[in-house]
């Protein structure tokens, strides 16, 4: 245990591990995780407007009388749009009021993440008409009928943050360290555990579980920490996985959910900054 300021210990470092997942764009240190069936058609995750994925929707589009408009390549137009939120089947997509599209109608949503692209056969599933834009929920047309690894792979970095929910309806239980801990579990291996000071309530600690790695973070201390394993049996990372790590953790914290309080969303921000 480590001595901090004021007279009291670090908490334990790097509890709770269970077996994780592997992502693509992270040169293959995590394994994609493959829910039940019918949670994967369930779930649905929210996406934040800060969260860094970008989307673009390329369709054909139709005129004020419905008609299939038509473009010289025969390949349409590419609309910028905004995630609304995001499953294993599909996704709901907020586009310029002037696209038009009617159920049914094919279309490619193309998904870019800094050098990432990511381009999904996909058809119109409803569209919903608000006062300023429109919100189309797509299909998506995968041939297997089950994500491939790429896409599981952005499923995963949206849920890690966006699923996360109290545990115990937020009750706060004291630990050997002298702090308040508070645990926020999410889907795929996602598990945040907050230590709070016992007087005031100020976050301390924050160690945020993202599968089989961890990132460890104070405000004692400016500088993260990073490991990985499983159960109690972790292990330090080499400095290749502790550059992902981060980029990881960078990703994931723009998208958490509001159900962790707000003083801890700033915290994890801050060191995502």
């Amino acid at each position: 245990m480590v001595q901090s300021a004021g007279g009291l210990r670090q908490p334990p470092l790097f509890l709770s591990v269970r077996p994780g997942l592997r992502m693509l764009f992270f040169e293959r240190i995590i394994n994609p995780t493959q829910a039940p069936a019918e949670k994967r058609r369930a779930t649905r995750y929210v996406v934040g407007s800060a969260f860094p994925l970008k989307s673009v929707l390329n369709l054909v589009g139709r005129d004020d009388n419905g008609e299939v408009l038509k473009t010289g390549d025969g390949e349409g137009w590419d609309w910028n749009g905004r995630l609304v939120n995001f499953s294993a089947s599909g996704v709901s997509i907020q586009l310029p009021p002037a696209t038009a599209a009617r159920r049914g109608d094919r279309c490619t949503l193309i998904l870019s993440l800094v050098n990432y692209q990511l381009s999904i056969p996909c058809h119109v599933a409803h569209v919903r008409s608000l006062k300023d834009s429109i919100v189309f929920g797509l299909k998506f047309e995968f041939g297997a009928g089950t994500p491939p690894p790429d896409y599981q792979q952005l499923l995963e970095l949206v849920a890690f943050g966006a699923s996360l929910k109290p545990e115990k309806d937020g009750a706060k239980t004291a630990d050997g360290s002298g702090y308040l801990v508070e645990h926020y579990r999410g889907d795929f291996g996602s598990h945040l555990t907050v230590w709070r000071a016992a007087s005031g309530g100020q976050v301390q600690w924050f160690e945020f579980q993202l599968a089989e790695f961890f990132v460890r973070g104070g405000t004692a201390t400016p500088k993260l920490e990073f490991a990985a394993g499983q159960k109690r049996n972790v292990k330090p990372v080499s400095p290749d996985q502790v550059e992902q790590i981060h980029q990881l953790f960078r990703w994931v914290v723009p998208n958490i959910a509001r159900s962790v309080p707000e003083d801890v969303r700033h915290s994890l921000q801050h060191f995502a900054a």
